[in-house]
């Protein structure tokens, strides 16, 4: 008989570290990944949620949010993807805020550089973003873009780009984003989502904020941060 694996479970953030962040005990393993010439990358064990609905490979990292130390430089790819699938915000897990105009998103500036289209980083919450706003370094450092996107969608992914060798063994060559139309995105080992933003509206961060608080507090979106209102933990797909 089968045996039936540990299903992976997604906890929830701990305050003060953004929910995407890695942590230290997470781990990544690449030890069943393999692949084939004209097919792309795969793993010999896969399951359906190793994947994600445009058939890109996910890289595989352990779940222990809140063991170890924070890493608030790194990025959990199955976190991250579920953010960006679900429009969760990315610092609490919880639905991120909803307008007439959009999704939130909130940008770091990058210096010479103008707004893209793409990106890497998920949508926030209005509780979220203000905080965010006190007490992110980079954001701190050179300000955020606050925006309104209507039209989301994904547009492809980051991670490692492997190329297979003649005996068959791969070769981890550099980082890469591809698109998902891009035959390449085959060979690449995802671990964050690119989404395109469309329907740009530039916003007000107090503005959304005086506006949060105006709601009735029982009209506010489910990303209010409290214990009651935190999501269970969503039980991932069992292997096959």
């Amino acid at each position: 008989m089968p045996r039936t694996p540990t299903p992976i479970l997604d906890g929830p953030a701990v305050p003060g570290v953004p929910w995407i962040a890695t942590w230290s005990s997470e781990r990544t393993s690449t030890a069943l990944l393999g692949g084939r010439r004209g097919q792309g990358l795969l793993y010999v064990n896969e399951s359906p949620h190793d994947r994600d609905r445009f058939g890109a490979l996910w890289a595989r990292k352990s779940q222990r949010i809140g063991q170890g130390a924070a890493e608030f430089a790194g990025v959990h790819p199955r976190r991250q993807r579920r953010a960006m699938e679900e429009l969760l915000c990315q610092v609490c897990g919880l639905p991120a805020d909803v307008s007439d105009l959009g999704v939130l998103w909130m940008e770091p500036i990058t210096p010479g550089d103008p707004h893209s289209k793409l990106s890497t980083h998920p949508p926030v919450c209005v509780p979220c973003a203000v905080e965010a706003r006190a007490r992110c370094p980079r954001i701190r450092r050179t300000g955020a873009h606050v925006l309104r996107v209507a039209n989301p969608s994904p547009n492809g992914v980051l991670g490692m780009f492997y190329y297979p060798r003649l005996d068959g063994t791969l070769v981890a060559e550099e980082p890469a984003d591809k698109a998902y139309e891009d035959g390449e995105v085959r060979w690449v080992l995802a671990h964050q989502m690119v989404m395109r933003l469309g329907g740009v509206t530039p916003v007000d961060l107090d503005d959304e904020y005086a506006s949060y608080l105006a709601t009735e507090p029982s009209l506010r979106p489910a990303s209010l941060r409290n214990a009651a209102s935190r999501r269970r933990p969503r039980q991932a797909p069992p292997r096959t």
